[in-house]
Protein backbone atom coordinates (compact mmCIF):
# COMPACT_ATOMS: atom_id res chain seq x y z
CA UNK A 1 0.00 0.00 0.00
CA UNK A 2 2.67 2.23 0.83
CA UNK A 3 4.63 1.68 -2.27
CA UNK A 4 1.20 2.38 -4.35
CA UNK A 5 1.05 5.84 -2.88
CA UNK A 6 4.67 6.50 -3.43
CA UNK A 7 4.32 5.39 -6.99
CA UNK A 8 1.21 7.49 -7.27
CA UNK A 9 3.02 10.61 -5.25
CA UNK A 10 6.00 10.44 -8.19
CA UNK A 11 3.39 10.68 -10.56
CA UNK A 12 1.93 13.53 -9.72
CA UNK A 13 4.63 15.21 -9.17
CA UNK A 14 5.82 14.32 -12.83
CA UNK A 15 2.51 15.91 -14.25
CA UNK A 16 3.03 18.58 -12.23
CA UNK A 17 6.36 19.01 -13.30
CA UNK A 18 5.56 18.96 -16.69
CA UNK A 19 2.79 21.64 -16.46
CA UNK A 20 4.90 24.01 -14.39
CA UNK A 21 7.66 23.84 -17.06
CA UNK A 22 5.59 24.36 -20.23
CA UNK A 23 5.47 27.91 -21.47
CA UNK A 24 2.84 29.89 -21.35
CA UNK A 25 0.44 30.30 -24.19
CA UNK A 26 0.03 33.06 -26.35
CA UNK A 27 -3.40 34.43 -28.18
CA UNK A 28 -3.60 32.40 -31.15
CA UNK A 29 -5.96 31.34 -33.75
CA UNK A 30 -7.12 27.99 -34.38
CA UNK A 31 -9.69 27.56 -37.26
CA UNK A 32 -12.01 30.10 -36.95
CA UNK A 33 -11.46 30.75 -33.84
CA UNK A 34 -9.36 33.36 -31.74
CA UNK A 35 -7.98 32.10 -28.44
CA UNK A 36 -6.62 33.92 -25.85
CA UNK A 37 -3.24 33.25 -23.33
CA UNK A 38 -5.27 30.94 -21.19
CA UNK A 39 -5.90 28.56 -24.23
CA UNK A 40 -9.51 29.89 -24.22
CA UNK A 41 -11.83 31.01 -27.23
CA UNK A 42 -11.60 35.07 -26.62
CA UNK A 43 -13.53 37.87 -27.86
CA UNK A 44 -11.95 41.22 -27.88
CA UNK A 45 -14.49 44.04 -26.41
CA UNK A 46 -12.95 47.41 -26.14
CA UNK A 47 -11.98 50.31 -27.59
CA UNK A 48 -9.48 52.13 -29.77
CA UNK A 49 -7.09 54.71 -28.19
CA UNK A 50 -6.96 57.21 -30.57
CA UNK A 51 -3.53 60.43 -30.20
CA UNK A 52 -0.63 57.79 -30.52
CA UNK A 53 -0.92 58.09 -35.07
CA UNK A 54 -0.44 62.11 -34.31
CA UNK A 55 0.72 63.58 -31.29
CA UNK A 56 3.91 62.73 -31.87
CA UNK A 57 4.52 64.15 -35.70
CA UNK A 58 4.91 68.01 -36.36
CA UNK A 59 8.65 69.58 -37.23
CA UNK A 60 10.42 70.61 -34.59
CA UNK A 61 8.51 74.34 -33.47
CA UNK A 62 6.77 74.30 -37.12
CA UNK A 63 3.40 73.76 -35.77
CA UNK A 64 1.59 70.39 -36.87
CA UNK A 65 0.97 68.08 -34.62
CA UNK A 66 4.24 66.98 -32.53
CA UNK A 67 3.27 67.90 -28.69
CA UNK A 68 3.35 64.78 -26.93
CA UNK A 69 3.10 60.84 -27.69
CA UNK A 70 -0.13 59.99 -26.38
CA UNK A 71 -3.53 61.93 -26.62
CA UNK A 72 -3.63 62.16 -22.67
CA UNK A 73 -2.27 59.89 -19.80
CA UNK A 74 -0.41 56.80 -20.01
CA UNK A 75 -0.99 56.21 -16.33
CA UNK A 76 -1.49 53.35 -14.35
CA UNK A 77 -4.51 55.48 -13.34
CA UNK A 78 -5.79 55.72 -16.28
CA UNK A 79 -5.47 52.23 -16.87
CA UNK A 80 -8.14 51.80 -13.95
CA UNK A 81 -10.29 53.62 -15.98
CA UNK A 82 -10.54 51.47 -18.56
CA UNK A 83 -10.96 48.63 -16.75
CA UNK A 84 -14.03 50.03 -14.93
CA UNK A 85 -15.74 49.99 -18.22
CA UNK A 86 -14.64 46.03 -18.26
CA UNK A 87 -12.73 46.39 -21.19
CA UNK A 88 -10.14 43.56 -22.40
CA UNK A 89 -8.51 45.16 -25.40
CA UNK A 90 -7.31 48.59 -26.65
CA UNK A 91 -6.10 49.30 -29.94
CA UNK A 92 -3.25 51.19 -30.32
CA UNK A 93 -2.85 53.39 -33.49
CA UNK A 94 1.07 53.85 -34.35
CA UNK A 95 2.84 56.57 -37.00
CA UNK A 96 5.73 54.25 -38.70
CA UNK A 97 7.89 57.57 -38.63
CA UNK A 98 7.32 58.24 -34.89
CA UNK A 99 8.72 54.66 -34.23
CA UNK A 100 11.58 54.22 -36.67
CA UNK A 101 12.54 58.04 -36.19
CA UNK A 102 15.61 59.40 -37.45
CA UNK A 103 13.70 60.96 -41.04
CA UNK A 104 11.22 63.46 -41.84
CA UNK A 105 12.30 66.08 -39.39
CA UNK A 106 10.31 65.55 -36.42
CA UNK A 107 10.48 66.46 -32.96
CA UNK A 108 13.39 64.41 -31.30
CA UNK A 109 11.25 64.43 -28.11
CA UNK A 110 8.48 62.19 -29.30
CA UNK A 111 10.44 59.96 -31.90
CA UNK A 112 12.71 56.75 -32.34
CA UNK A 113 13.80 55.62 -29.25
CA UNK A 114 11.55 57.94 -26.74
CA UNK A 115 8.21 56.95 -28.59
CA UNK A 116 9.04 52.98 -28.63
CA UNK A 117 9.98 52.78 -24.81
CA UNK A 118 6.52 54.83 -24.37
CA UNK A 119 4.33 52.23 -26.03
CA UNK A 120 6.29 49.44 -24.85
CA UNK A 121 5.73 50.70 -21.22
CA UNK A 122 1.79 51.44 -22.01
CA UNK A 123 1.82 47.99 -23.53
CA UNK A 124 3.24 46.39 -20.46
CA UNK A 125 0.22 48.32 -18.33
CA UNK A 126 -2.25 47.60 -20.27
CA UNK A 127 -1.11 43.51 -20.78
CA UNK A 128 -0.45 43.66 -16.90
CA UNK A 129 -4.04 44.93 -16.28
CA UNK A 130 -5.22 41.51 -18.55
CA UNK A 131 -6.03 44.06 -21.40
CA UNK A 132 -4.76 42.86 -24.93
CA UNK A 133 -3.01 45.12 -27.13
CA UNK A 134 -3.81 45.63 -31.19
CA UNK A 135 -0.73 47.27 -32.85
CA UNK A 136 -2.20 48.93 -35.71
CA UNK A 137 0.14 50.66 -38.03
CA UNK A 138 -2.77 54.12 -39.09
CA UNK A 139 -0.17 56.46 -39.86
CA UNK A 140 2.62 55.97 -42.67
CA UNK A 141 4.04 58.10 -45.71
CA UNK A 142 6.79 57.52 -48.45
CA UNK A 143 9.72 59.09 -49.15
CA UNK A 144 10.87 61.82 -46.55
CA UNK A 145 7.68 62.29 -45.43
CA UNK A 146 5.37 61.85 -41.93
CA UNK A 147 2.19 61.76 -41.78
CA UNK A 148 0.99 65.55 -39.70
CA UNK A 149 3.84 66.61 -41.33
CA UNK A 150 1.99 69.15 -43.06
CA UNK A 151 -1.77 70.93 -42.94
CA UNK A 152 -2.99 69.47 -46.03
CA UNK A 153 -4.91 66.76 -44.86
CA UNK A 154 -5.54 63.98 -41.71
CA UNK A 155 -6.32 61.35 -44.08
CA UNK A 156 -4.58 58.56 -43.92
CA UNK A 157 -2.50 57.30 -46.97
CA UNK A 158 -4.59 54.88 -49.53
CA UNK A 159 -2.29 51.62 -48.16
CA UNK A 160 1.24 51.27 -46.20
CA UNK A 161 4.50 52.31 -48.69
CA UNK A 162 6.93 50.14 -49.60
CA UNK A 163 9.62 52.66 -48.11
CA UNK A 164 8.94 52.35 -44.33
CA UNK A 165 6.02 50.12 -44.00
CA UNK A 166 8.08 46.75 -43.93
CA UNK A 167 10.98 48.12 -41.72
CA UNK A 168 8.35 49.30 -39.26
CA UNK A 169 6.58 45.41 -39.01
CA UNK A 170 10.02 43.82 -38.69
CA UNK A 171 11.10 46.22 -36.10
CA UNK A 172 7.80 46.55 -34.27
CA UNK A 173 7.10 42.37 -34.65
CA UNK A 174 10.34 42.32 -33.26
CA UNK A 175 10.03 44.25 -29.86
CA UNK A 176 6.65 42.91 -29.03
CA UNK A 177 7.13 38.89 -30.32
CA UNK A 178 7.42 37.60 -26.37
CA UNK A 179 4.50 39.09 -25.47
CA UNK A 180 1.63 36.97 -24.98
CA UNK A 181 -1.56 39.67 -25.27
CA UNK A 182 -0.44 41.79 -28.18
CA UNK A 183 -1.65 41.14 -32.28
CA UNK A 184 -0.64 43.13 -35.00
CA UNK A 185 -2.82 44.90 -37.50
CA UNK A 186 -1.06 45.49 -40.57
CA UNK A 187 -2.68 48.76 -41.84
CA UNK A 188 -5.58 50.35 -40.72
CA UNK A 189 -8.54 51.42 -43.53
CA UNK A 190 -7.10 50.70 -47.04
CA UNK A 191 -8.51 52.38 -49.56
CA UNK A 192 -8.62 53.34 -53.57
CA UNK A 193 -6.53 50.87 -53.88
CA UNK A 194 -7.33 47.11 -55.34
CA UNK A 195 -7.64 43.37 -53.65
CA UNK A 196 -4.58 42.84 -55.63
CA UNK A 197 -2.81 45.66 -54.82
CA UNK A 198 -3.98 44.87 -51.21
CA UNK A 199 -1.94 41.83 -51.08
CA UNK A 200 0.73 42.45 -53.56
CA UNK A 201 1.88 46.05 -53.46
CA UNK A 202 1.63 48.72 -56.56
CA UNK A 203 1.54 51.88 -57.23
CA UNK A 204 -1.21 54.12 -55.44
CA UNK A 205 -2.11 58.11 -55.53
CA UNK A 206 -2.25 59.68 -52.80
CA UNK A 207 -4.54 62.98 -52.99
CA UNK A 208 -7.07 63.31 -50.15
CA UNK A 209 -10.16 64.78 -51.58
CA UNK A 210 -8.66 66.13 -54.47
CA UNK A 211 -5.47 67.90 -52.92
CA UNK A 212 -1.83 66.59 -53.88
CA UNK A 213 -0.05 65.75 -51.04
CA UNK A 214 2.51 62.85 -51.35
CA UNK A 215 1.18 62.00 -54.71
CA UNK A 216 2.51 58.76 -56.67
CA UNK A 217 4.25 55.84 -54.30
CA UNK A 218 4.91 52.48 -54.23
CA UNK A 219 2.75 50.47 -51.43
CA UNK A 220 3.51 47.64 -49.66
CA UNK A 221 1.29 44.60 -49.89
CA UNK A 222 0.05 42.74 -47.10
CA UNK A 223 2.12 39.73 -47.68
CA UNK A 224 5.07 41.55 -47.71
CA UNK A 225 4.31 42.75 -44.20
CA UNK A 226 3.10 39.38 -42.85
CA UNK A 227 6.16 38.10 -44.24
CA UNK A 228 8.40 40.71 -42.32
CA UNK A 229 6.38 39.78 -39.16
CA UNK A 230 6.75 36.60 -39.12
CA UNK A 231 10.44 37.17 -40.19
CA UNK A 232 10.84 38.58 -36.96
CA UNK A 233 9.78 35.50 -35.14
CA UNK A 234 6.85 36.82 -33.69
CA UNK A 235 3.71 34.03 -33.81
CA UNK A 236 0.88 36.61 -32.90
CA UNK A 237 -2.30 36.62 -34.62
CA UNK A 238 -2.01 39.24 -37.74
CA UNK A 239 -5.44 41.25 -38.80
CA UNK A 240 -5.79 42.41 -42.11
CA UNK A 241 -8.47 44.57 -43.37
CA UNK A 242 -10.23 44.97 -47.08
CA UNK A 243 -10.67 47.71 -49.07
CA UNK A 244 -12.76 50.84 -48.91
CA UNK A 245 -11.80 51.96 -45.56
CA UNK A 246 -12.41 48.61 -44.38
CA UNK A 247 -15.60 47.85 -45.79
CA UNK A 248 -15.17 45.22 -47.86
CA UNK A 249 -14.67 41.23 -47.30
CA UNK A 250 -16.08 39.90 -50.74
CA UNK A 251 -12.67 38.95 -51.95
CA UNK A 252 -10.60 38.26 -48.28
CA UNK A 253 -10.57 34.33 -49.06
CA UNK A 254 -9.20 35.22 -52.88
CA UNK A 255 -6.14 38.01 -51.67
CA UNK A 256 -5.44 37.39 -48.07
CA UNK A 257 -1.87 37.04 -47.19
CA UNK A 258 0.10 33.63 -47.16
CA UNK A 259 0.70 33.01 -43.31
CA UNK A 260 3.05 29.91 -42.65
CA UNK A 261 0.55 29.83 -39.08
CA UNK A 262 -2.31 30.42 -40.86
CA UNK A 263 -3.31 33.16 -38.17
CA UNK A 264 -5.66 35.54 -39.80
CA UNK A 265 -7.86 37.81 -38.62
CA UNK A 266 -10.19 39.63 -40.89
CA UNK A 267 -11.19 43.45 -39.78
CA UNK A 268 -13.91 45.82 -41.05
CA UNK A 269 -15.04 49.13 -39.79
CA UNK A 270 -18.52 50.22 -39.38
CA UNK A 271 -20.26 53.39 -38.47
CA UNK A 272 -23.18 55.19 -38.58
CA UNK A 273 -22.02 57.39 -41.95
CA UNK A 274 -20.45 54.45 -42.77
CA UNK A 275 -22.07 51.48 -42.29
CA UNK A 276 -20.73 47.18 -42.78
CA UNK A 277 -21.72 46.10 -40.14
CA UNK A 278 -25.51 46.19 -40.58
CA UNK A 279 -25.89 45.73 -43.97
CA UNK A 280 -23.82 42.76 -44.28
CA UNK A 281 -24.73 40.15 -41.57
CA UNK A 282 -25.73 37.15 -43.93
CA UNK A 283 -22.64 37.57 -45.43
CA UNK A 284 -20.94 38.14 -41.85
CA UNK A 285 -23.17 34.67 -40.91
CA UNK A 286 -20.79 32.68 -43.50
CA UNK A 287 -17.58 34.25 -42.99
CA UNK A 288 -16.81 33.67 -39.69
CA UNK A 289 -17.46 29.96 -40.29
CA UNK A 290 -14.47 30.44 -42.03
CA UNK A 291 -12.35 33.41 -39.64
CA UNK A 292 -12.41 35.79 -37.06
CA UNK A 293 -13.68 38.90 -37.59
CA UNK A 294 -13.07 42.03 -36.02
CA UNK A 295 -14.69 45.59 -36.22
CA UNK A 296 -11.46 47.54 -35.67
CA UNK A 297 -13.69 50.66 -35.42
CA UNK A 298 -17.39 51.36 -34.56
CA UNK A 299 -18.98 54.38 -33.28
CA UNK A 300 -21.83 57.21 -33.44
CA UNK A 301 -21.38 60.36 -34.12
CA UNK A 302 -24.70 62.16 -33.47
CA UNK A 303 -24.27 62.39 -29.69
CA UNK A 304 -25.69 59.04 -29.11
CA UNK A 305 -25.11 55.19 -29.17
CA UNK A 306 -28.26 53.91 -31.18
CA UNK A 307 -26.32 52.62 -34.49
CA UNK A 308 -23.77 51.40 -32.07
CA UNK A 309 -25.98 48.95 -30.05
CA UNK A 310 -27.10 47.22 -33.24
CA UNK A 311 -23.67 46.87 -34.44
CA UNK A 312 -22.44 45.39 -31.18
CA UNK A 313 -25.74 43.06 -30.97
CA UNK A 314 -25.10 41.49 -34.42
CA UNK A 315 -21.57 40.84 -33.50
CA UNK A 316 -22.75 39.28 -30.05
CA UNK A 317 -24.70 37.08 -32.03
CA UNK A 318 -21.99 36.10 -34.23
CA UNK A 319 -19.64 35.55 -30.84
CA UNK A 320 -16.56 38.05 -32.45
CA UNK A 321 -15.10 40.97 -31.56
CA UNK A 322 -15.42 44.82 -31.76
CA UNK A 323 -13.71 48.04 -30.70
CA UNK A 324 -15.37 51.03 -29.94
CA UNK A 325 -13.94 54.32 -31.56
CA UNK A 326 -12.62 56.48 -29.71
CA UNK A 327 -11.33 56.54 -26.25
CA UNK A 328 -10.77 59.94 -25.92
CA UNK A 329 -12.86 63.13 -24.07
CA UNK A 330 -15.39 65.39 -25.90
CA UNK A 331 -13.03 67.97 -24.34
CA UNK A 332 -10.06 66.77 -26.48
CA UNK A 333 -12.27 66.09 -29.50
CA UNK A 334 -14.31 69.22 -29.64
CA UNK A 335 -17.42 67.56 -30.10
CA UNK A 336 -19.40 64.43 -28.68
CA UNK A 337 -19.22 62.52 -32.54
CA UNK A 338 -17.29 59.60 -31.21
CA UNK A 339 -15.77 60.37 -28.21
CA UNK A 340 -16.63 57.92 -25.33
CA UNK A 341 -15.66 60.59 -22.54
CA UNK A 342 -17.00 63.75 -21.07
CA UNK A 343 -15.81 65.22 -17.96
CA UNK A 344 -15.63 69.15 -17.70
CA UNK A 345 -12.87 68.66 -14.71
CA UNK A 346 -9.36 68.19 -15.14
CA UNK A 347 -6.79 66.08 -13.21
CA UNK A 348 -2.63 65.56 -13.66
CA UNK A 349 -3.16 68.36 -16.54
CA UNK A 350 -5.55 65.97 -18.46
CA UNK A 351 -9.27 66.25 -18.60
CA UNK A 352 -11.02 64.27 -16.22
CA UNK A 353 -12.77 61.96 -17.93
CA UNK A 354 -9.34 59.56 -18.87
CA UNK A 355 -8.94 58.98 -15.02
CA UNK A 356 -12.52 59.09 -14.10
CA UNK A 357 -14.03 56.87 -16.93
CA UNK A 358 -17.30 59.21 -17.14
CA UNK A 359 -18.92 58.53 -20.29
CA UNK A 360 -19.75 60.79 -22.69
CA UNK A 361 -23.55 60.53 -24.17
CA UNK A 362 -22.82 58.25 -26.73
CA UNK A 363 -20.27 56.57 -25.13
CA UNK A 364 -22.71 56.22 -21.63
CA UNK A 365 -24.69 53.27 -24.05
CA UNK A 366 -21.29 51.68 -25.23
CA UNK A 367 -19.92 51.32 -21.58
CA UNK A 368 -23.36 49.86 -20.22
CA UNK A 369 -22.91 46.89 -22.85
CA UNK A 370 -19.29 46.52 -21.96
CA UNK A 371 -20.78 45.81 -18.87
CA UNK A 372 -22.96 43.23 -19.49
CA UNK A 373 -21.70 41.66 -22.30
CA UNK A 374 -18.40 38.97 -22.51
Amino acid sequence: MIGALAIAAALLATLAGSAAARPPRMVSISGNRLLGSDGKPLRLIGVDRSGTEYSCSGPVSGGGFGYGIFQGPADAGSVKALESWHVNAVALPLNEACWLGGYAGLNPAYVGNAYRRAIVSYVKLLNAAGIYVVLRLSAAAPGDHAYGEDNISSDEIPMADADHSVTFWASVASTFRSYRQVLFDTYDEPHEVSWECLRDGCTANDVPEGNVRFGSYQTAGNQSLVDAIRGAGAHQPIIISGPNFAGDLSQWDRFMPNDPRHELMADVSSFDYSDFVLAHKSELRSFVKRHPVIVGGFGDSHCESTYSQKVMAVMDSLRQSYLAWAWDTVQDYGGCSNALLDDPGTRNGFPAGYYTGRPSGYGSGVRAHFLKVR
